[in-house]
């Protein structure tokens, strides 16, 4: 199975202009790991391999992971020093603070360990990294609405709208979870809104943030953090438990250069060529340009304004075939399109303003790559094609910009007026 790279605009980051002096702390790789959850095993695994890549960092970077563990959390940071006049180095690993049982999610903690981060591990620049599970910009499983079980689901239920996953598939990632204890001593899981995010991010501005969790590629989350880093990695689909592979991402991150589609292309060759890594050949990631997203959101909210609707959900229905745009996920019906199949759906016969979009999507998106086939479609390498539901994606046929969307339908109320109160939503359907 190959891989498929599409490139929008230059095929560099742009994030070649960050140069690192030589010894000189600079730059500090921040990894953020949520593993009190049925992750647990591969985010240990995840920072291990961190702590390795730092083999071929400078020794002017530094990495700090924040782990939460069931059990113990803590921050601590890892570096290997020069030794003698060879290729020898010392690993430099030392506790920067430990914390009492806290739930990670929660956007104070996340404030106050990136405070803690400034404070313990100044630098120049910082990255983030942040892993555990990730739903995209649905909001926390509370007041009737999750993921899995009210996204697209219609007014009073239907159950039958819903997959039936295979007993013996891999876990794959999704913000959160953590799983905490409630003052009655029981287990109850604890999620991060998008808002909360961006509240906790709060005191870094990052010079890329990199999501390993799946769907984080949702225009609408990602056009709320356009103000909180310079770039954003995510992946437009599920990501496999095993997560990316660090070893080589940190080794690159942790260089005279961070070259993000240079992190891409790694992150495809271990998969490709590592089956111990990842039996799944199934991958995307997308670089997008910050700065391009408040462009990319006025282009598509001309789109919508150009079709003259007023009530918007009655409008899509009218004028988008869903079956002619890209479904990104194993729900039935799907909760993650292709953004580029919904805007060009949503244009028509409106050439100016499709052209405008595109363009302004092809800024945004500095570089992506997906593998041919994908699990969310329901791909296993184990199983073929085992969805009974889903038509089969064959060989390159696979249509993906590299960011997925949302389609709001009456027919789902209550996530429509959700996602209506985002500020993707309130800026593409707004009257104003």
């Amino acid at each position: 199975m190959a891989a498929i790279c599409s490139c929008a605009g230059v095929a560099d980051t742009g994030q070649d202009s960050v140069a690192l002096a030589p010894n000189e702390c600079e730059h500090t790789i921040v990894m953020y790991l949520m593993a009190d959850n049925n992750l647990a095993s591969s985010i240990y695994q995840n920072a291990l391999d961190a702590e390795k890549g730092m083999l071929e960092a400078y020794p002017s970077v530094r990495l700090v992971i924040y782990l939460d563990k069931a059990d113990k959390t803590e921050l601590y940071e890892v570096r290997y020093l020069p030794y003698g006049s060879g290729d020898e180095h010392i690993r430099h690993c030392r506790t920067l603070k430990s914390y009492p049982r806290q739930t990670s999610t929660n956007p104070s903690v996340m404030r106050q360990v990136l405070e803690d981060v400034k404070a313990l591990a100044p630098s120049k620049s910082y990255g983030l990294v942040m892993t555990g599970h990730g739903s995209g910009w649905f909001p926390a499983p509370s007041a009737g609405t999750s993921y899995d079980s009210q996204k697209v689901a219609p007014s009073g239920g239907a159950e039958h709208l819903f997959h039936q996953p295979l007993l013996e598939e891999p876990l794959t990632r999704y913000m959160g979870y953590d799983q905490d204890i409630n003052e009655n001593g029981t287990s109850v899981r604890s999620f991060i809104t998008t808002e909360e995010i961006v509240e906790g991010l709060q005191p870094i501005h990052f010079d890329y943030i990199i999501f390993d969790a799946c769907f984080m590629s949702s225009v609408e989350f990602l056009y709320a953090l356009r103000h909180s880093a310079d770039y954003l990695v995510a992946s437009p689909v599920e990501v496999m438990a095993c997560g990316l592979p660090y070893r080589e991402i940190v080794g690159v991150l942790g260089t005279d250069k961070h070259n993000l589609s240079r992190i891409c292309d790694e992150a495809m060759q271990v998969y490709m060529r590592d089956d111990d890594f990842s039996r799944e050949k199934s991958l995307a990631l997308t670089v997008v340009d910050c700065s391009r997203l408040e462009a990319l959101a006025e282009a598509a909210k001309a789109v919508y304004q150009a079709t003259g609707g007023v009530d918007h959900l009655a409008l899509i229905k009218e004028r988008v075939d869903r079956s002619k745009v890209q479904h990104l996920d194993r729900m039935s019906p799907a909760a993650f399109y292709d953004l580029r199949d919904f805007v060009v759906e949503l244009a028509g016969d409106n050439v100016e303003e499709r052209q405008r979009f595109l363009s302004a999507l092809d800024d945004a998106i500095v570089y992506s790559l997906h593998t041919e086939q994908i699990f969310a479609l329901g791909y296993s390498s184990m199983y073929g094609y085992n969805y009974d539901y889903i038509d089969p994606i064959e060989e390159s046929d696979l249509s993906l910009c590299g960011i997925n969307t949302y389609i709001p339908f009456a027919e789902a109320p209550l996530t429509a007026s959700l996602y209506m109160q985002t500020e993707w939503g309130r800026k593409i359907y707004s009257a104003e």
